[in-house]
């Protein structure tokens, strides 16, 4: 048996102590067996230590229901840091021998040691990407220049003036600040347009330098906020064909970003801004090919540097979307096609795709059979490098390529009959979003979508998500030698719960999962605890997701869902662990809320 103090060296975050500080955790330690079936602590009991466990195994009990097993080297009962009494039993499950610290002794080490703390505090908080960086010896790294908000760009305050200042006048005050353009502005600072040096030499070819800025800026004027990314600010520029944006905070007018103070903020390395460029530019089907290719290897690489999940998705998105529209305008020309709305669902419509996703569309047509036209595009889209959905949730499928009309009877059944087929639709359908077209359709058939809500459907939606019971055992996941999907497992339950709390609020015209929770709390209908658990635990599962795909575009192997015991670390471990407890925590909470079970469906 090792002595207490090397045994206790060894187990983070107990390494990250000094010699002085664990000195001084170790002049209170005790040790003692606690027999199988002997309850340590019960929950509700005020609690005065903390627990290292050195061999056996401890389950802890909310009532009878167990949330955690605890093993060799696990650390349990930190609850007295809180200032509150333990909110679970722990019990031996075998004969089971503990370290146990004073909780006074602990917490003079814990207030001392800011590492030491950190460790506790960001996972007990359920803040997994600030724990993995303090447990893995790393620094919370900064996220790339693309991710980085606009406002991180403005260095000086706007030049603008009022709409009755003459050409002459304006280029002056433009020479004296050194800029290339100026902000037209009301008395309360709102943009009424903008004069830019393009503008000027316009205005010098046409021969018209006399009268007012008013007669020649241009307007409306294109405007980002200064919670807007880098990167959508450049997508922004490149749709404007524009190279200055108005940022507003607020509404009013706070600075001018240029093109060429973006091109500076992005690392030489960062290719896929550039990718992203040739994809509005590109004029032939191969081309995007080409480019295609690029932007997944460029992806993988971004993804292992440590760039996370929902910066990463709303990034890939964004490109899709590009390579999307670019595709239907290819194969749009010289046709007639009359109006449509092409629309994204599952991964895509909620902008949480990853390397590897393939295609879910659909699309609302008007009188003409469109059919052709779309096996076109998802044909092209599958060559370039974007597979097609193996259920044949396309537009070039029939079922999936509807007058607004047949979609909203389609619609109505499927929420007044939530047979299984019909259910399974629904998970699909709800996650609608427009690329491409008349978007006002699309507004009107979310309308519809909420005046056709059913319980029935609601409750047979919500058995979706509790369908499957995360693989945790006693003694960890089980399967993980073997592998684990966590498409099913973690993120499928997440995805489906979180749809259906929307659905239940009315809130159809947000998709994205993450942006669904915030909305959720912020209308009360779930606690900020659970919002924060299910936010961290979701992007935990994607960032493991996202790194295993993108190693096997690295290295040209097949690309799957199923995360291997061998693929990840023990910081990774224990957080998976976590998240997928999050997991059957929110599957329970559904249980209760929805009066459903596994066993027999709906209460």
């Amino acid at each position: 048996m090792l002595p207490p103090k090397e045994f206790i060296r060894k187990i983070r975050p107990f390494s990250f102590l000094s010699e002085d500080e664990l000195n001084s955790i170790m002049a209170g330690l005790e040790v003692g067996l606690f027999k199988k079936g002997t309850v340590i602590y019960r929950k509700g009991e005020p609690m005065q230590y903390i627990y290292v466990i050195y061999s056996g195994l401890v389950g802890l009990f909310d009532d009878e229901t167990a949330v955690d097993y605890i093993s060799r080297g696990e650390v349990f009962g930190i609850m007295p840091l809180s200032g509150y009494p333990s909110i679970l039993t722990s019990k031996a499950l075998e004969d089971t021998i503990c370290y146990w610290v004073p909780a006074v002794d602990f917490r003079k080490v814990f207030e001392r040691n800011e590492r030491f703390s950190s460790f506790f505090t960001t996972f007990l908080s359920r803040r997994f990407r600030s724990f993995r960086a303090i447990a893995t010896d790393g620094k919370i790294s900064e996220e790339t220049a693309l991710v980085l908000h606009v406002e991180s760009l403005l260095y000086k305050k706007p030049v603008v003036c009022e709409p009755d200042l003459t050409i002459q006048q304006a280029v002056a005050i433009m020479d004296r600040n050194r800029v290339s353009s100026i902000v037209v502005v009301d008395r309360e600072m709102k943009p009424a347009g903008i004069l830019t040096h393009k503008d000027l030499r316009r205005i010098i070819v046409q021969s018209a330098i006399h009268g007012t800025i008013s007669d020649h800026m241009s307007t409306p004027v294109k405007t980002v906020t200064v919670r807007t990314t880098v990167l959508d600010t450049l997508i922004e520029m490149i749709h404007a064909g524009m190279g200055h944006l108005v940022v507003l905070d607020d509404g009013k007018v706070v600075g001018v970003v240029t093109r060429k103070d973006i091109q500076m903020q992005l690392e030489p390395s960062s290719s896929i801004v550039s990718l992203y460029g040739r994809i509005v530019k590109a004029s032939s089907l191969s081309e995007l090919e080409v480019i295609f290719k690029r932007i997944k290897t460029s992806v993988a690489k971004v993804a292992l540097t440590g760039l996370g999940f929902y910066h990463l998705s709303g990034l890939i998105s964004s490109t899709y979307d590009a390579l999307t529209t670019k595709v239907i305008e290819i194969r749009r020309e010289g046709r007639s096609t009359g109006p449509f709305t092409w629309l994204h669902m599952g991964s895509s419509g909620r902008k949480e795709q990853i390397i590897a996703t393939d295609q879910d569309s659909a699309m609302i047509c008007g009188a003409d059979d469109l059919v052709p036209f779309a096996r076109d595009v998802t044909e092209t889209l599958n060559r370039i490098g974007m597979p097609n959905c193996p259920g044949d949730y396309m537009a070039s499928n029939p079922k999936w390529n509807q007058t607004i009309s047949a979609w909203k009877q389609h619609i109505h059944d499927w929420f007044n009959n939530p047979i299984p087929d019909h259910v399974r639709y629904l998970s699909i359908f709800l996650d609608l979003r427009p690329v491409y077209g008349d978007e006002s359709v699309h507004r009107e058939l979310v309308e519809f979508m909420k005046a056709n809500i059913t319980r029935k459907a609601i409750e047979l939606l919500a058995y979706d998500a509790i369908e499957l019971e995360p693989p945790l055992g006693i003694f960890g996941i089980i399967g993980l030698h073997k592998g684990v999907d966590l498409k099913t497992y973690g993120i499928y339950p997440i995805v489906n719960g979180v749809r259906v709390l929307a659905l239940e609020n009315g809130m159809l015209e947000t998709t994205n999962t993450k942006e669904r929770l915030e909305l959720l709390r912020q209308r009360g209908a779930i606690s900020d605890n659970l919002c924060n658990d299910l936010i961290e635990s979701y992007g935990f599962i994607q960032d493991i997701r996202t790194r295993h795909y993108s190693t096997a575009v690295l290295s040209h192997s097949p690309e799957d869902n199923l995360i291997r015991g061998k693929e990840i670390d023990k910081v990774d471990l224990l957080l998976l662990k976590e998240s997928l407890k999050i997991v059957a925590s929110f599957q329970r909470f559904l249980m209760a809320r929805y009066r459903i079970k596994r066993s027999g469906g709906i209460l």
